[in-house]
């Protein structure tokens, strides 16, 4: 039976663009509606994108799948920069250029026949909660105005791991005047679905990667 907690399973909460703490333990509790715990349970992902969500470029909101792997196992395969142009669609270069510690910095491109964009991040780890937090590192190359938002891994019955990924993006008005509005929908679809993406990655061709 899959033990999900509607009143403890956290999502940040934007009050306007790029509002976004990094601070995942101190988010607010996010309650799922029967229909999206249902999908959980037979294996689909739930996207929750914010209110605020494609207004000036802002974009963000909340993903969460349930995989079928140990807490441990996903726990390296989000850590797995490398692997990332695999398991993710359009994503061209994933490179862990610098680690200290805790913290990893990664450089990131995303590529499609219309626009490509390249942003750096820091990684920051807590492996005893299972968290991993990302911020925009502005001071190297980026095509973005901002990213960060936080992974989060909860352990379930069964050997089974639930994924919650928050995301917040702001964009330059340029690039969203030319990406158009069709391309923005399946834009903010895939980022939402990052979950997704990472379970059929876990579950198929990286399996026996991670255990």
């Amino acid at each position: 039976m899959l033990s999900l907690h509607k009143t403890h399973l956290p999502v940040l909460l934007v009050a306007g663009a790029l509002a976004v703490a990094l601070a995942p333990l101190g988010a607010a509790a996010v309650d799922f509606t029967p229909i999206e715990l249902e999908s959980l349970k037979r294996g689909a992902v739930v996207r929750q994108e914010l209110p605020s969500s494609r207004r000036g470029g802002f974009y963000g909101g909340s993903g969460y799948a349930i995989v079928d792997a140990p807490v441990g196992a996903v726990w390296k395969a989000i850590q797995d920069w490398d692997a990332y142009t695999r398991a993710f669609p359009n994503t061209t270069e994933s490179v862990e250029i610098s680690r200290k510690g805790g913290r990893s910095l990664v450089r990131m491109k995303i590529g499609h026949p219309v626009v490509s964009v390249q942003y750096h991040v820091e990684m920051k780890r807590d492996e005893e909660k299972k968290v991993i937090s990302f911020q925009m590192v502005k001071e190297l190359p980026n095509d973005l105005d901002d990213v960060r938002g936080y992974w989060r891994l909860f352990e379930q019955p069964g050997g089974r791991t639930l994924i919650a990924y928050v995301l917040a993006i702001r964009a330059p008005m340029g690039l969203i005047n030319l990406i158009g509005p069709k391309l923005e929908d399946q834009a903010i679809t895939a980022l939402l679905n990052v979950p997704g993406f990472m379970k059929d990655w876990i579950e198929g061709p990286g399996r026996s990667r991670y255990l």
